[in-house]
């Protein structure tokens, strides 16, 4: 996506907070799980949080032992996440920043990175050297993303594609997967000479929802939030009679562990 595109796109997550907290998918026990395998006592150090959004990783990463610097943009998500930790008893485990990836000092250094749902706004120039340099030597960045496809043995799929080239053909339908497959990120840091891919991992689950509750997390998602209103409420029209009820989702979730270069 062009400059100008990202930037509006990311700034529709100046809004929408609370939706975006009740429709947003958890990511998986099991991520969570690995990640504290993997980060080993680096976890019980200072975590960076690279836009938190509502703290759907924050929350998961203090109860397992993490303080966390978060920094995230927009003031709406950072004034939900502190309702959450506020409610749970856990605020003094966390500091709230109201900045982006780009403001953080680069001479902080950190042993655990995380990014969960976030990287891919951060500026496509800089973020990998940034990233690089706020790690230390022996740190380890937790880059996830949850993606979601309408199943296909449950749904009408060819009817769902008609509904899209009518109303709204420059969007992308959820007929497969197009969050959770990040290759670009695989193929950007294969390309950055201080950081290298240690492991990737996937993983699967279902997702049940009814056909109102799946419009809604559609409209948390930056493509239906930019696009004009007579277009989405045109498209959603259209896939509440394509869908019906209940939509069946396969969720998936990629998890990369990226770690800085040594020196031979």
């Amino acid at each position: 996506m062009d400059p100008s595109e990202l930037l509006s796109r990311s700034r529709s997550f100046e809004q929408g907070a609370t939706a975006y907290e009740e429709y947003r998918p958890e990511f998986p026990d099991e991520l969570f799980e690995m990640l504290s395998t993997v980060s080993g006592n680096r976890l019980s150090q200072r975590v960076l949080e690279i836009g938190a959004g509502t703290g759907k990783a924050t929350l998961p990463l203090v109860v397992r032992g993490a303080l966390v610097d978060v920094v995230e943009p927009s003031a709406e998500m950072v004034g939900v996440l502190r309702q959450r930790l506020e409610a749970t008893g856990l605020s003094d485990r966390v500091h709230l920043r109201a900045e982006r990836f780009e403001d953080v000092d680069p001479s902080e250094n950190y042993d655990v990175v995380v990014a969960a749902q976030s990287f891919h706004w951060a500026d496509p120039v800089s973020r990998w050297s940034r990233l690089a340099s706020l790690l230390r030597p022996d740190g380890r960045a937790f880059l996830f993303w949850n993606g979601w496809a309408l199943n296909p043995a449950e749904l009408d799929l060819a009817a769902v594609a008609a509904a899209y080239d009518r109303w709204a053909p420059a969007l992308d339908p959820d007929i497969e997967d197009h969050r959770g497959k990040v290759g670009w990120a695989e193929q950007e840091v294969a390309a950055v000479a201080d950081l290298e891919l240690e492991r990737v991992e996937r993983f699967s689950w279902p997702w049940h929802l009814t056909t109102e509750d799946y419009l809604s997390l559609l409209a948390t998602t930056s493509q239906y939030a930019v696009a004009p209103p007579t277009v989405r409420n045109g498209l959603f029209d259209a896939l509440r009679e394509v869908l019906g009820e209940r939509v069946l989702l396969d969720g998936r979730t990629l998890f990369l562990v990226v770690v800085p270069v040594l020196p031979r």
